[in-house]
């Protein structure tokens, strides 16, 4: 993935062995793309990333729903 590994190349020097601080670093860089920086880099995966990406997507937001619960209740995770 030609994006991919130019995105790491360029930002290496940030990058720290803290998995917390490597998903902090890589929200804040990606949050500086524009939207077609995005669709470009989306282009450029493969069918099995592309699934994993939405997968990831998909996770994140069904247990943001189960904290959040919906109409007022506490929902099941808390």
């Amino acid at each position: 993935m030609k994006t991919f590994e130019s995105f790491v190349n360029k930002y290496h020097k940030k990058w720290i062995r803290d998995d917390e601080d490597i998903d902090a670093v890589a929200y804040s860089i990606v949050n500086s793309f524009t939207r077609e920086q995005c669709i470009d880099l989306i282009k450029e995966l493969s069918d099995e990333e592309l699934h994993q990406v939405v997968a990831e997507l998909v996770m994140e937001q069904v247990k943001e729903l189960l904290i959040r619960g919906s109409d007022g209740d506490q929902g099941l995770l808390h």
